[in-house]
């Protein structure tokens, strides 16, 4: 009997223990839950570093400057006669126009690379003319010599499109290279800031 009695008392002790084991656990799931910070992350580097990526190198366009573009653009044609312009043949027209033009990057080319414990470098791609909106043209003036209807009419979709053309869009990047480049730093550092605003950001443009 005694032999029986202390196996019981022994079995007795491994239950509670198991029991008080099973307790503490899912208590310790309870605090974990109402306080998921309470233990610090082994992870932490890489989850800024995932949410960092993520939001710099978004797959769209990021327009960092929009201008107001206004002008006339004039244009002259006239007739030749054995390639001899003749007389009185002339025509002239003078297009108003005014457009915004928006400017930035693409912004899935943009690179991040981490350079330190609490900095990255950033690289951004060349600038590109990214669209326009609110487009205004009209004819604000034309003049026609007195044998004008030997020449052909001068097509105003033409001038639009020159006034649109790969070179003016070059020339509204190139004179606004600076501009462009702060307003890149300004919101690539702000979007990192609000992540982490410990972390130092150094920039490479192309």
């Amino acid at each position: 009997m005694g032999f029986v009695s202390g196996g019981l008392r022994a079995l007795g002790r491994l239950l509670v223990a198991i029991f008080s084991v099973v307790v503490l656990a899912f208590a310790a799931v309870g605090v974990l839950k109402v306080f998921p910070g309470i233990l610090p992350s082994l992870s932490r580097g890489e989850s800024v570093d995932s949410q960092i990526m993520n939001s710099v190198t978004r797959e769209q366009q990021v327009v960092l400057l929009s201008l107001g573009i206004q002008g006339i653009s004039e244009t002259d044609d006239r007739s030749e006669f054995f390639g001899l312009e003749v007389p009185g043949t002339g025509r002239s027209s003078f297009l108003e126009y005014s457009f915004n033009a928006k400017l930035g990057i693409q912004g899935e080319d943009v690179r991040i690379e981490r350079t330190g414990e609490k900095s990255y470098l950033i690289s951004i791609p060349e600038f590109t003319f990214i669209g326009y909106d609110s487009p205004d043209y009209k004819i604000a003036a034309k003049t026609n010599g007195v044998l004008s209807w030997m020449t052909p009419e001068i097509d105003t979709a033409e001038m639009i499109t020159r006034i649109l053309s790969d070179s003016a869009r070059k020339t509204y990047i190139e004179s606004n290279e600076d501009t462009l480049k702060d307003q890149a730093k300004i919101f690539y550092s702000n979007i990192i800031s609000g992540i982490d605003p410990t972390i130092v950001t150094e920039f490479d443009f192309a």
